[in-house]
């Protein structure tokens, strides 16, 4: 894909397109075979970010229900009661702070460190394209999905001899590598394609910047953390880890 169809999706997606040029971008996806799989490899990876303030706005409610839950709980005991009573509040409402403590600590355990696994969130694998009966593919598919990153870089493999050309294919190979603690056989493939022009540049050069984070590689993480344009869908949790480094 062409710098210029790079851009028309990034104004397409961040919402700076008039109604008809955005219809028009919506019809070419309908239409074009290479510019539809682009656009869905986008909109994907678009996608993330919401999924991620989902899961930031349901921990935000988790700890204000908690907190109102214990001042309700707190209230209704009485100051004189019988002690087996006073017992059994007693034991209720501390079973109630476990299970509120305890469901605030999975969704935060990683709040107060910045590491590789706080932020590697891996979209789904999924190629896009219709009548393709590539079994490789859902072989990779499949195994990415139960995160089983050396069956599915095997089956990547075999889709890559099959389409050498495959980006999406090319991109999630690093990933398994990366999580198979190969970064810098990761990096290979992730530069690459931040350096070139298809849907998946941004989020290759996030990756590259990730693959320092899990080496522990702090200075050479910082450089590539400060390269993620700020348009980037990556760019905020770009920042987030810069503060923590």
């Amino acid at each position: 894909m062409n710098e210029r169809d790079t851009i028309l999706l990034n104004n397409y997606f961040n919402g700076l397109l008039p109604p008809e040029e955005a219809r028009d971008v919506e019809a070419r996806a309908a239409s074009d075979p290479v510019f539809m799989e682009e656009f869905a490899l986008r909109k994907e990876m678009e996608a993330f970010p919401r999924k991620e303030a989902e899961r930031e706005a349901f921990i935000a409610t988790l700890k204000t229900v908690g907190a109102e839950y214990l001042e309700e709980k707190v209230a209704e005991i009485p100051r004189i009661m019988v002690v087996r009573n006073n017992m059994r509040r007693w034991i209720a409402l501390a079973a109630s702070v476990t299970l509120i403590a305890t469901a605030i600590w999975f969704f935060t355990r990683s709040g107060d460190m910045t590491t590789y696994q706080q932020y590697a969130h891996h979209e789904p694998l999924s190629f896009t394209v219709m009548g393709d009966n590539l079994v490789s593919k859902t072989d990779a598919e499949t195994a990415f999905e139960q995160k089983n990153f050396d069956r599915a870089l095997a089956a990547l493999d075999q889709v890559l001899v099959a389409e050498p050309d495959n980006v999406k294919a090319k991109f999630y190979r690093g990933i398994c590598l990366l999580e198979l603690g190969r970064a810098a056989e990761a990096r290979a493939i992730f530069e690459p394609l931040a350096a070139g022009n298809s849907a998946l540049r941004e989020d290759a050069a996030w990756y590259v910047a990730l693959s320092f984070l899990r080496e522990k590689n702090t200075e050479a993480c910082k450089a590539a953390l400060l390269k993620i344009d700020s348009g980037s869908v990556h760019y905020k949790a770009a920042q987030e880890i810069l503060k923590g480094l």
